[in-house]
């Protein structure tokens, strides 16, 4: 029988004391325990983080839904017209036709009805971090010898490098800036052009348009299940690491998340296997002989392609013509 003189807030505090590991939110600390929670809870964000950025990616279409130029013209139109200027980008060796297929794209991006500010920094971004830094070397007088525009080292003429004798100075030469700034340039108008193409084309009127150009139906067809089914298993992933943080308190032992990380994998392509020829037999069941068909066609503007066609003859003549 409990002691009558015990207070009842006593009481209450007794049986409701927690273990102080339980109340920091982590299980029982061994050794290297802290280190293997950290490591595991970076790549739990990171898993999830990328999910969550592919699915908006993917499914950030709205720019595509807009009713403005760009999006009205022909899907097959404005495919042969993009890779047109995309090529003749890639094959123009001087700054002049350059220069005037990006004015180009920064016309069709407002016609698009693309943010300038957000499109610039997006493009120009990938531009700088993946052809900037390769391009840089190059610009040098370690490897095009020219004119000296900005000096950024002097080592001397006598200066040396264990067995290697330093140049006698690092400048930037007027023949690699010209160089650089080419490459840079023509991987920014490509880069410009791909983005505008799938901003303001959805990705099943993309489909479509290749298709009208060729695309082989299979190959039409695998895009079109990947795109739809990638979210269905981005989801099924999402679960499973929310199901198993669920099922445990605190942290997960080393082999232990070992072991369970390789399981899910198991269960997963398990699960995507199955999917795949569920799907396939539903496919057969509706009537499949080969050939994805489109439940709705908009309707496009023969207007819009026209001026499209128009822009993209002008600027292709430009650009053989100041070439």
């Amino acid at each position: 029988m409990a002691d009558p003189s015990a207070t009842p807030g006593a009481a209450a505090g007794s049986a409701l004391t927690l273990p102080e590991w339980l109340g920091a939110g982590i299980g029982p600390s061994t050794a290297g325990s802290a280190s293997r929670r950290v490591r595991l809870d970076f790549v739990g964000r990171t898993l999830l983080g990328t999910a969550d950025v592919v699915q908006r990616v993917l499914f950030a279409e709205e720019v595509a839904r807009q009713d403005r130029l760009l999006q009205r013209a022909s899907p097959a139109v404005k495919v042969v017209c993009f890779l047109a200027l995309i090529l003749a980008a890639g094959l123009s060796r001087s700054l002049p036709p350059l220069i005037l297929i990006y004015a180009s794209c920064i016309l069709l991006t407002l016609l698009g009805g693309l943010n300038l500010g957000t499109f610039l920094l997006r493009t120009w971004l990938v531009v700088a971090v993946f052809t900037g830094l390769v391009v840089l070397p190059g610009t040098t007088s370690l490897v095009t010898p020219g004119d000296p525009v900005l000096t950024l080292l002097r080592f001397g003429s006598d200066a040396h490098l264990g067995p290697v004798k330093l140049p006698a100075e690092v400048s930037l030469t007027r023949p690699g800036l010209a160089g650089g700034l080419l490459v840079v340039l023509r991987a920014a108008a490509s880069v410009s052009l791909a983005t505008i193409l799938t901003l303001t084309t959805g990705w099943f009127e993309l489909l479509r348009g290749l298709g009208a150009l060729g695309l082989p139906p299979a190959v039409g067809m695998l895009l079109t299940l990947a795109y739809r089914y990638i979210f269905v298993l981005l989801t099924v992933v999402r679960d499973m690491y929310y199901a198993w943080q669920a099922r445990f308190l605190g942290s997960t032992p080393g082999r232990a998340g070992r072991l369970l990380g390789a399981a899910a994998a198991y269960a997963l392509f398990l699960r995507s296997e199955a999917l795949a020829r569920e799907v396939h037999q539903a496919m057969l069941a509706r009537g499949f002989r080969g050939r994805p068909a489109f439940v709705s066609r908009p309707a496009y503007s023969a207007a819009a392609s026209g001026v499209l066609v128009a822009l993209t003859i002008a600027a292709l003549a430009g650009a053989y013509v100041w070439g």
